[in-house]
């Protein structure tokens, strides 16, 4: 009588794992994820209004949760760098923002991800070839929208675009590529 009662709690277990691992499965956009990210960046000063075009990269983190509606939310952060320099002016170190993601899940597999995006960043900027010298902070408030496409379970590629104004004239546009491992 032991042995049949341990049996069925046994298989009552297994398939309640399998049902749940087979709902994480459809999730393909839910739970903690980090890459890589690159693309070109446009940067305008108000010093000068000219716009300078780079070379943008850097990575991410974050987590996202999709509802059974494959409504998904999330917040992401990033560190990159634009590669911007302007020679007598400004070069940028670095940047680094945080992002609230809102986005829906859709077709047959529910690969694909429609996603928008506002946040906070900072970008750290070197003024030593400036006459001001020494370095500066400009913090600035980002908006971005992109598509993500599963390629498999724990991998997918996304693109995607996002404007940054600073507030003080100075704005920035980057188009960029990433590739997303999710854990």
């Amino acid at each position: 009588m032991k042995f049949s009662s341990t049996l069925i709690a046994g298989a009552a277990a297994a398939t309640l794992i399998s049902g749940i691992a087979s709902a994480q499965e459809a999730k393909k956009f839910e739970g903690i994820y980090g890459g890589i990210e690159a693309g070109v960046d446009w940067t305008k000063l108000a010093v000068d209004g000219k716009r300078d075009r780079s070379i943008y990269y850097g990575g991410v983190l974050g987590y996202r949760m999709q509802s059974d509606t494959d409504t998904v939310f999330g917040l992401e952060g990033t560190f990159g760098d634009t590669g911007y320099k302007q020679l007598g002016q400004r070069n940028t170190d670095y940047e680094y923002g945080a992002s609230l993601i809102l986005g829906q899940a859709f077709g047959p597999d529910g690969a694909n991800l429609f996603y928008g995006k506002a946040g906070y960043v900072r970008t750290r900027l070197d003024l030593t070839d400036s006459a001001d010298g020494g370095a500066s902070t400009e913090d600035g408030w980002r908006f971005g929208a992109g598509y993500e496409r599963a390629l498999s379970n724990g991998l997918s590629l996304r693109t995607g675009l996002d404007y940054t104004t600073y507030g003080d004239g100075m704005k920035q546009w980057t188009a960029k590529t990433g590739l997303i491992a999710s854990f």
